[in-house]
C-alpha cells in the first residue's frame, strides 16, 4: 500500500490527517509477547508530560481464538459505569472516531471487545488504516497480533518493534516474517529488535548466529505467576512490581535511544 493511501483520513483527504507518532509492535510468532511489550510501552509513554497515548489493538480477523486484551485487563470492570467506545464498530458503521476515547490511567484504550467478536465484525485493511490515522492520541502504540496484513500496516509506522520468542520452533515458524521486516529495515524503516523470555536455557551462540541481528534488546523470562496475578487483579502485567522491575529499564532505554521520546 502506498504511503498516501495509508494517510487516508475519515473525509477521504490525506491533507487533514493530524500527524501522529505510530509505533507498530509485532511478533515473530504467536505467543512472542506482543501485547505484553505493547501495553508496557504504552504505560511508560503515558508518563511523559504533554503526551496523549493510545494503545490500539489491530487484527484483520476478529475471532475468539486469541484472548482479548479487553478481557485480560478486566476492562469491563474498569468501565463499569462508563461507556466503552467500540472503535471497530464505529469504523465499520462509518462513524468518526477523532473525538471519542476510552481514557483509563492516562491511556486511551482502542481495544477489540467481546461484542465485536460476537457480532463478527469484518473490517477491511482500508478501515483499519482509517482507524490508525484517526483515533485520538499523538502517540499510537499498535498491538499488531496474528495479523495477515501486518506487513502492509508496518509500512506507515514511524517505528517498528519486533518481538522474538527464542524457542527454536517458534523462530523457525516466524522466520519468513522476520525476513520481511528485515527488508523494511534495509529500506530505511526504524526497527527495534527485542528478544523476549531471555533465559539460561537458551544456547545464545546458536540463537544469535541464526537471527543475525545488528543490534537488539533482551527482556527476561518473567515468572508465569506474575501474569496470573495481573489478570486476576484486572491489571496489565507491567503494573505488577516484579514485572515492572524486570523490564522498566530496558523499555525506557528503547524509548530514549530508539524512539526519541
Amino acid at each position: 500500500m502506498e504511503r498516501l493511501f495509508l494517510r487516508e483520513s475519515e473525509g477521504g483527504s490525506a491533507a487533514f490527517v493530524i500527524e501522529k507518532q505510530k509505533i507498530g509492535v509485532v511478533g515473530m510468532s504467536g505467543g512472542a509477547g506482543v501485547s505484553f511489550v505493547a501495553t508496557s510501552l504504552a504505560k511508560i509513554l503515558s508518563g511523559i508530560e504533554g503526551r496523549k497515548v493510545t494503545l490500539l489493538e489491530i487484527r484483520d480477523a476478529l475471532s475468539g481464538k486469541k484472548p482479548l486484551i479487553y478481557d485480560s485487563i478486566g476492562m469491563d470492570k474498569r468501565f463499569k459505569n462508563r461507556e466503552f467506545i467500540r472503535y471497530y464498530n464505529e469504523i465499520k458503521e462509518g462513524r468518526g472516531v477523532r473525538t471519542k476515547s476510552n481514557p483509563d490511567d492516562r491511556v486511551n484504550w482502542g481495544l477489540i471487545t467481546p461484542e465485536d467478536v460476537k457480532d463478527e465484525i469484518a473490517v477491511t485493511p482500508i478501515e483499519i488504516v482509517r482507524l490508525i490515522n484517526n483515533i485520538p492520541g499523538d502517540i499510537i502504540v499498535c498491538d499488531i497480533s496474528e495479523c495477515e496484513n501486518a506487513g502492509d500496516y508496518l509500512i506507515d509506522m514511524d517505528y517498528v518493534i519486533f518481538v522474538i520468542d527464542p524457542l527454536p520452533a517458534r523462530i523457525m515458524a516466524g522466520y519468513p516474517f522476520m525476513s520481511e521486516v528485515k527488508r523494511l529495515e534495509h529500506r530505511g524503516k526504524k526497527v527495534v529488535w527485542i528478544i523476549n523470555k531471555y533465559n539460561s536455557g537458551i544456547n545464545k551462540r546458536d540463537l544469535h548466529n541464526f537471527l543475525k541481528l545488528k543490534g537488539h534488546y533482551t527482556l527476561p523470562c518473567v515468572s508465569p505467576e506474575n501474569f496470573y496475578n495481573a489478570e486476576y487483579n484486572c491489571k496489565i502485567p507491567y503494573e505488577i512490581a516484579a514485572v515492572r522491575d524486570a523490564v522498566k529499564d530496558t523499555i525506557e532505554k528503547i524509548i530514549k535511544n530508539d524512539l526519541n521520546f
